[in-house]
């Protein structure tokens, strides 16, 4: 057998370095694409949890805003019916602290104007007496504002407001499934309404707080 000289084991020694390195390399390579595997999920649950802890401090600051402003409308307790031009003012101030609003005119428009029949008739002292005692119950205002929309609904509503106890009636109706009979049965006549159905309107303080958290939720970041 020839001997190797030592150029010889140089250039075997060479390849074995190379073929170590390229060995390690791969090991490299692959560690890499594997710590980049385990780690962007952490990453994205990061992402997503500092969403989620970011969106109920918006929460927190909606709720607190509209709560500040309504505590300085004079005559106003909780559960009142509001009307377009305070939700116009009170949407201002929640933008006004930097939370981002998707198309803040369209909730405002869903307020009840000024001048319409409800904030009218129920901003007398009758009136506030009948509203205050609805506002104990969810959907009498929705139910209400249906009703002023059928012919003779507006006078019925009027009685009411000046009958002991005809709060109970729209309480009924709102409440019981009786009364959501009689309310789907008020869309049978020519010129009727089913007064179950919703109106998407915004009557109290409460029902602004969940539709600018939900425009909050629909706004692109």
């Amino acid at each position: 057998m020839g001997s190797l000289s030592s150029a010889d084991f140089r250039y075997q020694d060479h390849r074995k370095r190379i073929g170590v390195r390229g060995r390690l390399w791969q090991r490299g390579g692959t560690l890499a694409a594997l710590f980049v595997c385990a780690s962007l999920p952490i990453y994205m649950a990061d992402i997503a949890s500092g969403a989620q802890r970011s969106q109920p401090d918006v929460g927190q600051t909606i709720a607190k805003v509209v709560d500040e402003f309504f505590a300085t409308q004079p005559d106003y307790e909780k559960g009142d019916l509001i009307r377009r031009s305070q939700v116009e003012q009170a949407v201002a101030k929640v933008v006004s602290k930097g939370v981002k609003i998707s198309e803040p005119a369209e909730i405002t428009k869903r307020g009840l104007a000024d001048d319409s029949f409800l904030i009218r008739e129920l901003s007398t002292p009758s009136g506030k007496h009948f509203m205050r005692r609805l506002a104990q119950h969810s959907g009498t205002f929705s139910h209400l504002d249906r009703l002023s929309q059928i012919p003779r609904g507006q006078q019925t509503i009027r009685d009411l407001v000046h009958t002991k106890d005809g709060d109970k009636m729209i309480e009924y109706m709102a409440t019981t499934k009786g009364g959501h009979n009689m309310s789907a049965m008020m869309a049978e006549p020519r010129g009727g309404v089913d007064l179950n159905k919703p109106t998407k309107r915004i009557y109290t303080a409460e029902d602004l707080v969940d539709a600018l958290n939900d425009a909050v939720k629909k706004t692109k970041p």
